[in-house]
């Protein structure tokens, strides 16, 4: 910009990171056409506690500029017009050393061309998180296919244009020289999770993770290599490898039948809306970096730039980091600590103090943008033969992470861990190890791991149930997971567990129950096609185990809702389902919801120390005893992260003022005393009512919480790790413990001296906690303690001659607790059901050379389903309804997608008899399968 106007506060609102102010604005708030606020809807928006539609609906059905690609320089009004525009060059060979990259060829040459040693003689290197060599050095060879090379940047767009049409597809762009060994490094990560159940009814293990620990493998010749002394009364991993061997001996007893397959799934794209991009401009006169990027994390991004900046010789001054956030157009975790936005920045620094904006279309997306792992898997399965009850499982998961780490340690263990699907397992050794590869770099995309593992065990069991020729019900139903049941980790899982309610509708529902009426009637009209029917139940693990998500709420003197939230639209609901939550407290949706917020966390004055995943307890219960100190800040927009925990914090902020503003100013309107009991006093209808009174509106509760400096606004976190959080606060004299660990608070116009002077810049008073309890240390151990289940019912038609899958007819069951937005959950469910048929039917992308990194794959080579693969119309679904009123709202948003997987192959099976183990199961492949 040539110019912010930003006030004092406003200032102070900003991050601060090594010394580096953070500001984030909203795109449209800074477009120079008129337009509404960007999270502004247009009201009204809700009808009571139902949305009529989202938020975010009008904007975006309107094509109006909500995403940050849809902005230029000019679009900004501070911003200088000169556009610059960027092309990064990409090297597809990993076998030779890269020399030199050759633009004779193009008429006009770019304005700058960027190659590693620029980076590296001003000093400028990716974060550590991505790894190294952001650009590949020459006399070196690529790390994976798809790695960059150089960075082109053009002044004009028409250069940019004419130069792009020549430099796409073009094999002579990068010379290669000597052919050398392929890049090598040790794995990303390796994990193994033993545990031996000693008393189901007591909740005791006699090895377990959770209460043992984790031990981990040295390194030999790229692969682990795991411990193999043994010893039950030995150090940790002498007695996990004690139990492990114990496990497989078992396994070879007689009455055990044991189900033994390999499975495979492939790398699929995430194939969101809005492929990345960012623009950026390094304002050199005043020090400052102004940006509109495409990410699921502006807040780890914003950390992330401001070090590689201050590191850098063009940037080493920057004071300020203004980043404008809009709406992420689609995301399923593939913006989710992209390396991409990196580019963009380090490219700002070469530009002579003009914006640059890089922007992927769909093939540079396909090439650089991250997938969803590919995973060979050996499973062992043993069922008793008399009892019909699981014995054990063991497993080991090759995990490719392709060619930079990302998320694939995590994805590797959140993949483990989900392995059980929803059954009992009382003895099991998991293993997963995430290696590097020449591949295109996977990433935390929807499904982190439990899509490639969970729907495998319940494929196993039905294939069980088919060779002890039982029931493929009653085999699950002998062994479901019960409530305070333990998981593979050794954790009780949190919860009522409700998978009995599931299987027991599903075994009911006509599509299971007329399945083989259904079958006869319907290849007696197609004799060229088989009928099936398959089933599926499983339960996703949600969360991460270490957020710290926060809201803040604010009322107007006029009644007007304004909350604020740290979460990111990704498409998911968010945003509307949030808006939502405060009709509870106040009687309306929220007028206004601001998302993706970060200056006003400052409030709370919180500060971190320690990796909360490594923390010891007694460094955890030091630090606890400073009233600033949170074990973790702020929460990342991923892990299905929105309903369930930035919930909590939305509901949390609302509370305070409901009870210290609102019961308050009631009290004043109805003439009661201050020690009046209103626990009876309720909504309805917009108004505050309760038996005996005059129904108050918002605006008059509002008006007099202001005139009398009541509790008008709040802000409010908490902290999660497999429980939450609980602190008491004293706030005006009265004292309640909350689930939260921070409180800030808002009064009046109409406050005391004392209170106003109380209020720092940002307009709100920290309510300093007397105590706080966070979670115990020992549920890092657990890996997961949050599950939601989900089934599906699959009817579909296999055609004998082609081999293609025609899907007839969909019902899924789902328990997502208390449910805020019920179109959005079912868009969920409806969501889901296309990505699972993606996944199992269609999406496939091959390795290596001819996979997405050779920059040759769009949509005319990469097959996502269309609406005629999913019979819309004949999609069914059922939302359970709370058993609780205790109960909060389940993290659903990968669930809904993972039965679909098993129950497709499941009635592929019944139809032709045959068993796939790979995914996708393609029309070519079925075909080389059927019976003539």
């Amino acid at each position: 910009m040539k110019h912010i106007k930003q006030t004092r506060r406003d200032f102070l609102k900003s991050v601060v990171i090594a010394g580096v102010s953070v500001y984030f604005a909203p795109l449209a708030g800074a477009a120079s056409r008129e337009q509404d606020y960007l999270y502004k809807p247009q009201a009204p928006w809700a009808d009571g506690s139902k949305a009529k539609f989202r938020m975010d609906a009008i904007q975006k059905v309107t094509g109006q500029k909500v995403f940050a690609r849809d902005f230029r320089a000019k679009d900004f009004p501070h911003w200088p017009d000169s556009q610059w525009h960027g092309y990064i060059v990409c090297a597809t060979d990993t076998d030779h050393l890269f020399e030199d990259i050759d633009l004779s060829f193009l008429a006009k040459h770019p304005t700058k061309v960027i190659m590693a040693d620029d980076l590296a003689s001003h000093h400028i290197t990716l974060p550590t998180y991505h790894g190294d060599e952001m650009l590949l050095a020459k006399g070196k060879v690529a790390h994976f296919i798809g790695h960059p090379v150089a960075m082109l940047l053009f002044d004009s767009f028409d250069d940019f244009n004419a130069a792009k049409s020549r430099l796409d597809f073009n094999a002579t762009l990068v010379k290669y020289g000597a052919k050398v060994t392929p890049f090598e490094r040790d794995p990303y990560a390796a994990w193994r999770v033993i545990r031996i159940a000693q008393d189901r009814t007591e909740g005791r293990d006699a090895f377990s993770v959770f209460q043992d620990g984790l031990f981990f493998p040295a390194y030999q010749l790229r692969q682990p290599k795991w411990p193999t002394e043994q010893n039950i009364a030995g150090t940790l991993s002498e007695r996990g490898m004690y139990y492990a061997d114990r496990i497989n001996k078992e396994m070879a007893d007689p009455s055990a039948h044991v189900i033994d397959t390999d499975f495979q799934t492939q790398i699929v794209d995430p194939m969101m809306l809005e492929p990345e991009a960012a623009n950026v401009w390094y304002d050199q006169q005043k020090h400052t970096l102004h940006g509109a990027i495409t990410c699921q994390d502006p807040t780890d991004f914003s950390d992330m730039a401001v070090h590689l900046l201050k590191a850098s010789t063009q940037a080493k001054a920057v004071e300020s980091v203004v980043l404008y956030s809009g709406f992420v157009g689609g995301a399923f975790g593939a913006k989710d600590h992209s390396v991409f936005p990196f580019y963009a920045l380090a490219a700002s620094l070469f530009c002579d103090g003009n914006p640059i904006r890089i922007a992927n279309d769909r093939y540079q997306q396909f090439q650089q943008g991250l997938k969803r792992h590919p995973f060979n898997i050996h499973n062992r399965l043993s069922i008793n033969k008399e009892t019909l009850k699981i014995e054990a499982l063991t497993s080991q998961c090759h995990v490719d992470g392709g060619g930079r780490e990302n998320f694939s340690a995590s994805v590797a263990s959140a993949g483990m861990s989900a392995m059980q699907g929803v059954f009992y397992i009382p003895q099991s050794d998991l293993q997963a190890t995430a290696y590097h590869s020449r591949n295109v770099t996977s990433g935390s995309m929807r499904g982190y791991g439990s899509a490639q593992c969970m729907p495998i065990i319940d494929l196993m069991i039905g294939q069980a149930a088919h060779e002890l020729n039982v029931d493929p019900f009653e085999l699950r139903r002998q062994n479901l997971l019960r409530t305070g049941d333990l998981n593979t980790q050794g954790a009780e899982i949190d919860g009522e567990i409700r998978y009995q309610e599931l299987l027991d509708k599903a075994e009911l529902h006509p599509i299971w129950q007329n399945r083989a009426v259904n079958k006869r009637e319907f290849e007696a009209n197609h004799p060229n096609k088989s009928f099936g029917v398959g089933y599926s139940l499983l339960a996703k693990n949600y969360g991460t185990g270490n957020v710290g998500p926060n809201a803040a709420v604010n009322l107007t003197a006029k009644g007007e809702i304004v909350l604020e939230i740290e979460y990111m639209e990704m498409g998911s609901g968010a945003q509307t389902s949030q808006g939502l939550l405060t009709h509870e407290f106040f009687g309306h949706a929220a007028g206004r919801v601001d998302i993706a917020v970060t200056e006003t966390w400052a409030a709370l004055q919180l500060f971190e120390t320690d990796n909360p995943y490594t923390i010891s307890q007694e460094k955890q219960d030091k630090m606890s005893t400073d009233p600033r100190w949170t074990l973790i800040k702020l929460m990342a927009s991923s892990a299905s992260d929105s309903a369930t925990f930035q919930t909590e914090a939305t509901k949390g902020a609302c509370a305070v003022v409901y009870r210290y503003g609102i019961l308050p100013a009631a009290r004043k309107l109805w003439g009661m005393s201050l020690d009046s009991d209103l626990a009876l006093a309720k909504w309805e209808a917009g108004k505050l009512t309760l038996m005996g009174q005059k129904p108050l509106d918002l605006h008059s509760l509002a008006k007099t919480a202001h005139d009398h400096g009541f509790v008008t606004g709040s802000v409010a976190h908490t902290v999660n790790r497999w429980a939450w959080t609980q602190a008491e606060f004293t706030i005006e004299g009265d004292t309640q413990i909350h689930s939260l660990d921070a409180i800030a608070v808002r009064y009046g116009e109409g406050a005391s001296a004392a209170k106003k002077q109380s209020m720092d810049s940002l307009g709100y008073h920290l309510i300093e906690r007397n105590w706080v309890k966070y979670p115990s240390t020992q549920f890092n151990n657990a890996m997961v303690t949050y599950y939601a289940p989900c089934d599906c019912l699959i009817e579909l038609a296999v055609d004998r001659h082609t081999g293609e899958v025609d899907i007839l007819r969909t019902h899924s069951v789902l328990d997502a607790g208390p449910v805020i937005s019920t179109p959005i959950v079912e868009g969920q469910i409806q969501g889901g059901l296309v990505m699972g048929l993606g996944h199992v039917l269609h999406e496939y992308l091959p390795p290596f050379e001819a996979g997405a990194g050779s920059g040759t794959w769009n949509l005319h080579r990469y097959r996502v389903p269309c609406s005629k693969d999913v019979n819309v119309w004949q999609m069914g679904c059922e939302i359970l309804p709370p058993s609780q009123a205790t109960d909060r709202p389940k993290g659903i948003a990968e669930v809904v997608m993972l039965p679909v997987i098993s129950a497709v192959q499941d009635a592929i099976f019944n139809a032709i008899g045959e068993r796939f183990t790979q995914t996708p199961i393609t029309a070519a492949q079925i075909k080389t399968r059927l019976k003539p």
